[in-house]
């Protein structure tokens, strides 16, 4: 056999921490699950801080160090089930609060929704744009531009002008 024949599939590379990263999630929103959600009473109580810490925390704390030293991106949705803050795995009606806001005059613009995750450990407010479509990176921009002159370069001078 020949080694490196064009028809295998290429391996990832630190594939064991992709693995323990995938754990440690799993296991951070498990244990979050399991615990007593968060009532406004419990807040008064002094030993309710207390009980928001634990297992999870550290498990969630211990992914964001892994991906951290290693260098791994954490996908989109790993990253946002956690709070920056203190670590907290965020649960919707357990760990956090979510709402959609408009800011613009009455709630016109449908584009500026957003979505505001709030954390009831540390009260940090996560948000992200919902309805609105993200610009094009400069480098596509710059190929659409020089695409859309090489097709009609009049229309594009008088554009610019």
């Amino acid at each position: 056999m020949v080694k490196g024949s064009g028809n295998q599939t290429k391996s990832v590379p630190n594939k064991h921490l992709h693995a323990r990263i995938a754990y440690l999630h799993q296991a951070a929103t498990h244990l979050a699950l399991k615990q007593q959600p968060v009532t406004k009473n419990d807040l008064s109580d002094t030993n309710s801080h207390l009980q928001q810490h634990g297992l999870p925390l550290l498990l969630a704390a211990q992914l964001q160090a892994v991906s951290q030293k290693a260098q791994i991106r954490l996908s989109h949705d790993m990253k946002r089930s956690i709070c920056k803050v203190c670590s907290t795995p965020l649960m919707p009606d357990t760990t956090s609060k979510t709402r959609i806001e408009n800011k613009s005059r009455a709630g016109k613009k449908s584009w500026a929704d957003v979505l505001v995750i709030q954390c009831q450990n540390c009260s940090t407010e996560k948000r992200f744009p919902v309805g609105a479509s993200r610009q094009k990176r400069k480098a596509e921009r710059k190929a659409a531009l020089a695409e859309k002159e090489k097709q009609n370069p009049e229309e594009v001078e008088m554009a610019n002008s």
